[in-house]
């Protein structure tokens, strides 16, 4: 069943507005269609389709609907649409969760050609749960140029809350005589959000959560690259007469494989303790590390060398105690420390060198804490439940520098080229988390703050794949972010274990007739003892008037015990 035109009222709550409501209205026409093919599969799911022609112009339209647990249900409109020169597709989803929160998205591509350009467009927009409305359009444009092309991708986005953001990826190739030269540049400003939200009830556990994600920054790109065609015939053949002289000799020494290797001594790495007491420590460690190898295998030398320095100072402390009420702790860490390290590997064969090394040089601070409490158990119901509370934090900056290069001359296929990458970053950031239980619910929730720079550059030359290459990129980026979330469980089948507890009166496993039967008894007794509470101590007093009581006789026959004002006792 399409429940698409039953809510469709609700659009305009959701502010929905353009294309989406456009799309939603061609959707709703389409459920109500009596030309419409329908279909039901197994699992319920409805799909309707119609197709047309007319002038030309061929489309198909499909609405899809499908129902979940609870509120949930989801409706999907596409049509696609074609006609000389032009083609486009659109999609509508229109989603209700398990609690009926409402979300909706558009999407239309359009792919167009016109004076020698092929233009693709795509339109979004869309509403999430929390109202908060979104649009984007991205286009690109490819065109040919007297001497190449151009290729241009420009995107842009908004939001409701003012968040707005641009990019632009734009390549240029030229033909130059025999070079060919291909330029890139690429940028990013603004700032953009992003919502989730969850709503679900799996294996007895409910489920409900959201969060939102918002980074805020600026980047450029820009890359070279120039290659001209190559003709290595003669180089290859001479490079083959070699290889099969230098093969001849090998088998002729008759060399057996081989393997060496080797760590450097554990005792290099030194570890000092500062200060020591019951509840923490403080302790230093620096020294050098790493390992080294090298094997022949009959043709060729494979060989690794990695080494690290560090330096640091560490932290630790920790404490628990206990009550009458439940426990409580917490751990805490925190570090210091400065690394270096160097890692290279490569093989040299019969057919060339291939060879890599990596050089990183980095410093980091970071401290963390995490701390628990909780209750002790209580039976409520015939059910165990506690309350506990469980906290993380963390706070870390780190500044980083890397260069990497690798270097490949080869035969087959022929290769000789050599690349190089050096950046530097620098990231700061905190996030923490928090937990708290009590019986059958928990709450979760997490959130962060961050904010770094990064600069990077690389650089290619050398002959690959036919081509003499040259070329290199610079490129920078700047941001700060910041997220959180929360979440809510509820366990579901405990509070059925406890209310079924409960109703069982009389404590036979069952709910059923003598439940309540016991329910209203021992109602009954609650009420006699209210109205008849246990006599007090009896008193001898001297009486000067009559004083009025209640027959035993009428007690015989009461339902409901009538309560004796005095105990009397004549004074002789």
């Amino acid at each position: 069943m399409v429940r698409l035109t039953s809510r469709s009222k609700a659009a305009g709550a959701a502010g929905q507005k353009g294309p989406s409501q456009r799309l939603q209205k061609d959707a709703e026409r389409l459920a109500k269609s009596k030309r419409a093919e329908v279909s039901t599969a197994a699992d319920g799911t409805v799909t309707r389709t119609k197709s047309s022609r007319r002038k030309g112009v061929e489309s198909t339209q499909t609405l899809t609907s499908s129902e979940g647990k609870g509120l949930a249900s989801t409706v999907e409109y596409r049509k696609q649409t074609s006609r000389p020169g032009r083609q486009s597709e659109t999609q509508f989803v229109d989603e209700r969760d398990l609690l009926g929160r409402r979300s909706t998205t558009s999407r239309t591509e359009t792919t167009s050609e016109k004076n020698g350009k092929s233009r693709l467009t795509v339109t979004t927009a869309g509403a999430d749960v929390y109202g908060v409305t979104r649009n984007g359009r991205e286009q690109t444009v490819d065109s040919a140029l007297a001497d190449g092309s151009r290729s241009a991708t420009h995107t842009r986005s908004s939001d409701s809350l003012g968040n707005a953001h641009r990019a632009s990826d734009v390549t240029t190739v030229r033909e130059q005589g025999a070079h060919t030269a291909t330029r890139n540049e690429r940028r990013a400003n603004g700032s953009q959000l992003e919502t989730s939200s969850t709503a679900s009830y799996d294996d007895g556990l409910f489920t409900l959560g959201g969060g939102a994600d918002w980074k805020k920054g600026s980047s450029v790109d820009r890359s070279f690259l120039k290659e001209r065609a190559a003709d290595t015939s003669k180089a290859t053949a001479r490079a083959d007469k070699i290889a099969e002289r230098a093969g001849k000799v090998m088998d002729w020494l008759g060399l057996s494989p081989a393997e060496v290797s080797s760590e450097v001594d554990p005792e290099r790495m030194h570890e000092k303790t500062l200060a020591e007491g019951e509840h923490g420590s403080v302790s230093t460690q620096y020294g050098v590390s790493g390992h080294q190898s090298a094997s022949f295998d009959g043709r060729g030398v494979s060989a690794t060398f990695n080494r690290e320095a560090r330096a640091g100072v560490y932290a630790e402390s920790s404490g628990r105690v206990s009550g009458r009420y439940g426990e409580a702790s917490y751990d805490a860490r925190a570090k210091a420390e400065v690394k270096a390290s160097v890692d290279a590997r490569g093989r040299l064969d019969l057919n060339g060198l291939d060879a890599s090394v990596n050089a990183r040089v980095g410093a980091s601070i970071e401290a963390e804490v995490t701390g628990r409490a909780s209750t002790r158990s209580v039976t409520i119901s015939g059910v165990e439940v506690d309350a506990s509370v469980e906290g993380h934090a963390r706070a870390s900056a780190e500044a980083v520098a890397e260069v990497t290069g690798t270097v490949q001359i080869t035969r087959n296929p022929p290769t000789a080229i050599a690349r190089g990458e050096a950046g530097a970053s620098a990231v700061a950031k905190v996030e923490g988390e928090v937990r708290f239980s009590a019986g059958p619910f928990a709450v979760v929730a997490s959130g962060y703050a961050s904010a770094g720079a990064e600069a990077r550059a690389s650089g290619v030359i050398g002959y690959e794949d036919g081509k003499l290459k040259l070329g290199g990129s610079l490129g920078a980026a700047l941001g700060v972010g910041l997220g959180g979330s929360a979440t809510v469980e509820v366990d579901v089948r405990q509070i059925g274990q406890m209310v079924k507890n409960a109703a069982d009166v009389n404590q036979d496993g069952k709910v059923d007739f003598w439940d309540a039967t016991a329910a209203v008894g021992k109602t009954a007794k609650w009420v006699s003892g209210w109205l008849h509470p246990p006599s007090p101590t009896p008193r001898t007093f001297v009486r000067t008037t009559p004083v009025f009581f209640t027959p035993p006789m009428v007690m015989s026959w009461s339902p409901w015990p009538i309560p004796k004002l005095f105990n009397v006792q004549s004074a002789r």
